[in-house]
C-alpha cells in the first residue's frame, strides 16, 4: 500500500478531496507497481542538479509494500462529521477506479506549542502536524508521501514509491524562492546563526523514509530546535531543512514539485545564484511536463493566473479535475460562480505596469493605493501572456494598503519585478 499524508483544516478538506481525485484518476490501470519497479531509473548527465537513484526490487517488499492501494491520511484539528461521511462517500466511488483508503487523525494543538508562528504557520500550526510520524502512521509503514493541498498530480504517483531511498531521510524538490534564507537559535546563551545552502527544499513534497526519519530523531530535532529559535521564516520548512544533513537528502527534479509561479518566471543556477539549483536546460524539461502543479495563486481564489507550455490556464485544469471530484464537485462548482478577486489583482497590476512606463508613475501608484477598490474598473482585456504577472503585481498594492507601505517601495519592488520578468520569463526559453 502506499502511504500519502495531507494537512488540512475543516475549510481546506475540498481541496484536498481535489488532489486525492487527481492522484487516483492520473492511476495508469494498465500497469501495476511491479512494473514501475522494474522500469529503467532516469539516467542522470554529469553533474546533474539531481541525485541518481534506483527503484526497488519488488521481490525483496513484504507483502503489505507490494500490495496495489493508496491509504490517503488527513492530518487535521477537527472535521465535522458531515465532511467525515463526504470522505467516506468519496473514498467509496474512487474505490471503484482504483483501491484507496481515506483515514483522518485529529492531531492537538497543544503538543505544539513550543513551535513558532510564522510562514505557512501563522494562522495555525497544521503545517507542523506532518512533523510527527509515529502519531498517525503503523511501525511497518517504511515510507510515505506528504503533499500539500494546494497540489494537483498528473502522473502516476507510483513511480515515487518505487524508488530506492537507501540510507536517505528523505526525497525532495528545491524550492524556487531566494536561498539567502537562516535560523537563528539560543544554545548555551549564544546567538547561532544557521544559514542554508542552494539545496534549501521545499516542505510541499516530501518523500519520507520514516525508519530513517524515526532513527535520525527528526522530529525531536525540530522541535528542539523551533524551542530555542529566536528568528525563523519559514515554519516547518526551515526545520526540516535545518535538520536533514545534505547527504541524507535525495534531490528529485522538479516537475515533482512544480510552483505555479514558475510558469511565469524562473531563475536557474547558470543565470543567478541562491536560485533555483538546477540549471535552465533541466528546467526547461520539468516545465514541459510538470508532474505536480504547486498552486500559489490557488485556484479557489483565482480563476485565471498563468498558461503552460501548451498555453493552458493552469487553474483551468485544477478545475477540471474539481467537477469530477465525487461528493465534493456541487460545493466547488457554486463556489466557482462567486470567485471575481483575482480580476482586482490583474487590473490593479495592469495598472502598475502602465505606471511603470510613465513619468507620474509615483502618484498612480499612490492612487492606487488610496483609491476605494469598489471604483476601480475591471479589466477584462488584460493579454494571458502577462495575466499572472499582473497578479503578482496587483497583490503589491492589497499589501501596501493592509500595511500602509509608501508608493515609492511598491513602485521600487513592482520595476524589479517586471525587470526579472522580462529577463526570466519562461516562455522566451521554449
Amino acid at each position: 500500500m502506499f502511504h500519502i499524508v495531507f494537512s488540512a483544516d475543516e475549510n481546506y478538506i475540498k481541496y484536498t478531496a481535489v488532489l486525492i481525485n487527481s492522484i487516483i484518476k492520473n492511476t495508469n490501470l494498465n500497469l501495476n507497481f511491479k512494473d514501475f519497479c522494474q522500469k529503467p531509473t532516469p539516467q542522470m548527465p554529469p553533474n546533474s542538479s539531481f541525485s541518481s537513484y534506483e527503484n526497488l526490487n519488488f521481490d525483496d517488499l513484504s507483502a503489505e509494500n507490494r500490495a496495489e492501494g493508496y491509504v490517503f491520511h488527513i492530518l487535521s484539528d477537527q472535521i465535522s462529521t458531515a465532511t467525515q461521511n463526504k470522505l467516506k462517500a468519496l473514498e467509496k466511488s474512487l474505490n471503484e477506479i482504483y483501491p484507496c483508503l481515506i483515514v483522518t487523525h485529529i492531531l492537538n494543538d497543544d503538543e505544539f506549542s513550543d513551535f513558532p508562528v510564522s510562514g505557512a504557520a501563522h494562522s495555525n500550526f497544521l503545517p507542523y502536524y506532518r512533523l510527527k510520524l509515529k502519531n498517525y502512521l503503523n511501525p511497518s509503514v517504511d515510507r510515505c508521501l506528504y503533499l500539500d493541498s494546494d497540489m494537483l498530480c498528473l502522473c502516476d504517483l507510483r513511480e515515487l514509491f518505487a524508488i530506492d531511498l537507501k540510507e536517505s531521510i528523505l526525497a525532495a524538490i528545491n524550492d524556487p524562492g531566494s536561498k539567502k534564507r537562516k535560523i537563528k537559535f539560543k544554545q548555551n546563551n549564544n546567538i547561532i546563526t544557521h544559514k542554508f545552502t542552494n539545496d534549501y527544499f521545499n516542505s510541499g513534497f516530501l518523500l519520507i523514509n520514516t525508519k530513517a526519519y524515526i532513527e535520525n530523531k527528526i522530529e525531536q530535532k525540530c522541535q528542539s530546535l523551533a524551542q530555542n529559535a529566536t528568528y525563523i521564516k519559514a515554519a516547518d520548512q526551515d526545520l526540516l531543512n535545518a535538520t536533514i544533513p545534505a547527504n541524507k537528502l535525495l534531490k528529485l527534479p522538479i516537475s515533482y514539485n512544480f510552483s505555479s509561479i514558475s510558469f511565469c518566471f524562473a531563475i536557474c543556477k547558470d543565470e543567478q545564484n541562491h536560485r533555483l539549483n538546477c540549471s535552465r536546460a533541466e528546467f526547461m524539461q520539468s516545465y514541459k511536463e510538470p508532474k505536480i502543479i504547486h498552486y500559489g495563486e490557488k485556484p479557489w481564489r483565482f480563476l485565471k493566473s498563468y498558461t503552460d507550455s501548451q498555453n493552458r490556464n493552469i487553474n483551468d485544469i485544477w478545475w477540471e479535475y474539481a467537477a469530477s471530484t465525487p461528493e465534493f464537485k456541487d460545493e466547488l462548482m457554486a463556489m466557482r460562480n462567486d470567485i471575481n478577486e483575482y480580476k482586482v489583482f490583474a487590473t490593479l497590476g495592469f495598472e502598475i505596469l502602465k505606471a511603470l512606463k510613465s513619468v507620474f508613475g509615483y502618484f498612480v501608484i499612490k492612487n492606487l493605493i488610496d483609491k476605494p477598490l469598489d471604483n476601480l474598473n475591471l479589466n477584462s482585456e488584460i493579454p494571458d501572456d502577462i495575466f499572472g504577472l499582473c497578479c503578482i503585481l496587483g497583490e503589491m498594492i492589497i499589501y501596501a494598503r493592509k500595511h500602509q507601505k509608501s508608493p515609492l517601495s511598491v513602485l521600487l519592488k513592482a520595476y524589479k519585478m517586471k525587470t526579472t520578468f522580462t529577463k526570466y520569463n519562461t516562455k522566451n526559453f521554449l
